[in-house]
């Protein structure tokens, strides 16, 4: 019977954009637009879009950091469509079947503001929030993608045996505007990829977020008017869900369903979760975390640099089903280290900053655990364990350290500093002090840039082409 309905839904679906399909040229299209003559409900097919090349990115296939969900465009990505404004792919073919509330499909469409969708594309370029009766997508973030601009961007996807990855790599905005950019990307599987988290089947995962709104919707210089939607909605109603609304610059975030927030709250996040079939009965709680590793390193025994001592962190907990309300415990097996604040509390959103400090602790792994509940029906809930490593560190100068043969050298530094080893490297990598890699070096490389960090302190850790690491701290100027 699903098969059936299933098929249904696809030639109706099919049926219906073809009769709501209109041709127009680019030309016609951007003038429609730009005099908001665009009629709504019609799908508006460019007759002169250029089809994607054979362009590929041509990087390496790993991802950007140990602690990033952004995979690194390599040549097995495709371009989804040429440089548009809301244009849409073809229909992309799946090696498997992606369950989307118990509907099966094989078969999905990329649209290039921000979304996927199974039925019909969408060129609406002003977001919605969810829930809404018009469109069958999961959105990663529906806003006003313009990637005509010379430095706008392009949107890419690999198709592999158990997942389909989509990732908008520094688009632009409407009305071509590439001075702010945005970079995310959005994975479905039929649940067995290793890529996301558990047996969930989709993961939003976020890159530098710098804009929200395009001029047609109201925004200027990238923020303001119609916010955009981060979220899963099917059309009926009953099965949606939303993540939140942005349409400012900033980190504050406050629920799902509040008032609009602030993009930065997306930076450098992975959302994951599974809508298959009875499991999409009631999305289990999301937790968000400020780029926790598997593993927290922290250090003992500096003498210099306290900070050192101390690794903090936030939890973001969030129930992305409107009106539920979460409980929660958090603890560690060592709470003389461990505190926690609860600094927003709105009952369907719960942001805690955790600090672990390391100041005279034994070194060793110790681990913060997290349970999260919601009041759903039927009632589900996240837990999440997080390893804290304790090391040893020494003390050090202030203009140069050194330890097992490595050196740096000017620090502090706000700009480039110089890497000497006596033994050849194979990487040098920047971590900070949550564990997450900001930085790396090529192979052997004698100089590494760090004028977008952030100030603060920071490890260099080298690794050998024997798989040796020193470890030194360096402190990053304003």
């Amino acid at each position: 019977m699903k098969k059936l309905i299933y098929l249904f839904l696809m030639v109706a679906g099919t049926t219906l954009a073809q009769k709501n399909t209109i041709s127009v040229s680019s030309a016609e299209y951007a003038q429609l637009k730009s005099n908001q003559q665009l009629t709504p409900g019609k799908i508006y097919q460019l007759s002169d879009l250029v089809p994607p090349s054979n362009e590929k990115p041509s990087k390496n296939s790993t991802k950007n950091a140990l602690c990033s969900c952004l995979l690194t465009l390599d040549n097995t990505f495709s371009l989804a469509m040429a440089p548009n404004d809301d244009g849409s792919s073809s229909y992309i073919h799946l090696p498997f079947s992606f369950d989307f509330y118990g509907t099966l499909y094989d078969s999905v469409i990329i649209n290039n503001n921000g979304n996927i969708s199974f039925l019909a594309p969408y060129y609406e370029f002003t977001a919605n929030p969810f829930p809404d009766p018009n469109y069958n997508m999961i959105a990663p973030f529906w806003g006003d993608v313009d990637t005509r601009a010379l430095n706008g961007g392009n949107v890419w996807y690999k198709v592999t045996n158990d997942a389909l990855m989509v990732i908008w790599d520094h688009v632009g905005f409407y009305n071509t505007h590439d001075s702010l950019t945005n970079t995310f990307q959005l994975v479905i599987s039929n649940g067995q990829d290793t890529i996301i988290h558990g047996n969930n089947n989709i993961s939003f995962c976020y890159g530098d977020m710098q804009w929200t709104t395009g001029d047609a919707s109201a925004g200027v210089g990238g923020f303001g008017g119609s916010a955009a939607t981060v979220g899963v909605n099917i059309g009926n109603g009953i099965d949606y869900f939303q993540v939140g609304q942005f349409d400012a610059a900033g980190t504050s975030f406050d629920g799902p369903y509040a008032f609009p927030d602030q993009v930065d709250f997306l930076d450098n996040q992975e959302v994951y979760f599974d809508v298959a079939g009875m499991n999409a009965a009631n999305i289990a709680p999301l937790v968000i975390n400020s780029n926790i590793c598997d593993t927290i390193d922290v250090y003992t025994g500096d003498t210099l640099h306290k900070s050192m001592d101390v690794a903090t962190f936030t939890l973001s907990l969030l129930t992305p089903e409107f009106g539920q309300a979460l409980t929660y415990t958090l603890n560690s097996d060592l709470p003389s280290a461990f505190t926690y604040q609860e600094t927003v509390a709105l009952g369907d959103y719960i942001q805690l900053e955790c600090a672990f400090d390391a100041h005279g602790v034994i070194p060793g792994l110790y681990n913060i655990n997290l349970h999260v509940t919601d009041d759903g029906a039927p009632v589900e809930h996240t837990t999440l364990n997080i390893p804290v490593r304790v090391h040893v560190q020494q003390s050090a100068g202030d203009k140069e350290m050194k330890k097992n043969e490595l050196s740096i050298y000017p620090n502090p530094s706000n700009g480039n500093f110089t890497i000497t080893s006596e033994m050849p490297l194979q990487e040098v990598q920047v971590v900070a002090i949550d564990g997450s890699i900001v930085a790396t070096s090529t192979p052997n490389a004698s100089q590494m840039n760090i004028e977008s960090l952030s100030p603060g302190t920071y490890l260099v850790k080298s690794i050998t082409q024997e798989g040796k690491s020193s470890v030194v701290r360096i402190q990053v100027l304003p």
